[in-house]
């Protein structure tokens, strides 16, 4: 793929603003994501979505799994940010496949989370809709605002949750996953946004 533009210069250029807390890449843990056409009867367009965890020891992952997607417009040969959805797993420079990632970390613990388990040497799949879902649908900050000249889109899919000091999970992931770049057609995206 070719650059990404970096979507949080004005985040990293604010010394007043402290967005933390960060969360590294896992090693032996990964996230992949393809494009469905049709992710469930009437829901529209997805992806599906796989978490191969290669290590010797089994992983909990606080739903929602991803945390984030961010969107990007090919500009000639330019990548360009469009826009985000989501909480964790923010990505602080695109630039960088192994770079931190902004965590989500909840003020109080969850009463009640909803966990993915992945076994060691396991793996998980699933499908998800972008239709109705705000931690993957394409939600542009101005839908008028389009780059000239994009033609194609691809989002990159992120994972990075903290628990507080008095939440305490059993092997919770404490390290961020991130997809690689997964192409999708520029109607998927319109597809995905409420009408206004």
């Amino acid at each position: 793929m070719a650059a990404l533009g970096v979507a949080s210069a004005a985040i990293a250029a604010d010394p007043a603003r402290r967005p933390g807390p960060y969360v590294l890449p896992c090693k032996g843990i990964a996230l992949s994501a393809s494009y469905l056409a049709e992710a469930a009867s009437g829901q529209g367009p997805g992806f599906v979505f796989r978490i191969d965890n290669n290590t010797a020891h089994s992983i909990r992952l606080v739903q929602p799994v991803p945390s984030s997607a961010h969107w990007y417009a090919r500009v000639g040969t330019r990548w360009l940010w469009r826009a985000s959805a989501g909480r964790g797993g923010a990505l602080v420079d695109a630039l960088r496949p192994n770079g931190r990632m902004f965590a989500y970390q909840p003020p109080a613990p969850p009463t009640d989370p909803q966990l993915l388990t992945v076994p060691a040497h396991g793996s998980q799949q699933w499908s998800e809709p972008m239709l109705n879902n705000p931690t993957i649908a394409y939600q542009p900050s101005c839908p008028l605002c389009n780059y000239p000249g994009e033609s194609d889109y691809q989002a990159i899919f992120a994972y990075a949750y903290l628990p507080g000091a008095a939440q305490d999970t059993p092997d919770l992931l404490r390290c961020g996953l991130r997809s690689d770049p997964v192409p999708m057609p520029p109607h998927a995206a319109a597809a995905s946004s409420p009408s206004r």
